[in-house]
């Protein structure tokens, strides 16, 4: 596998992340603005820590998740 194809496939996992992050907290009754969650750091520290709190597990796994790979923006 090449380096190129790697980073490609990287992005598209995350960005596949972020969408099921949206339609989670979408659940949760929380709209998720997908653009700014990619670009505005301290929104994006928000829905994750408002995601850590919520009540269904699933969300708090997302959340975790998304925490790990937003270093990677």
């Amino acid at each position: 596998m090449n380096a190129t194809y790697a980073k490609g496939e990287e992005r598209s996992d995350s960005f596949l992340n972020l969408v099921d992050f949206k339609w989670l907290m979408a659940g949760a009754g929380w709209w998720v603005n997908l653009s700014r969650l990619q670009s505005d750091r301290a929104y994006i520290d928000e829905c994750l820590q408002r995601a850590l709190r919520s009540d269904s597990e699933l969300l708090r796994q997302c959340s975790a998740k998304l925490l790990g790979l937003k270093s990677l923006r």
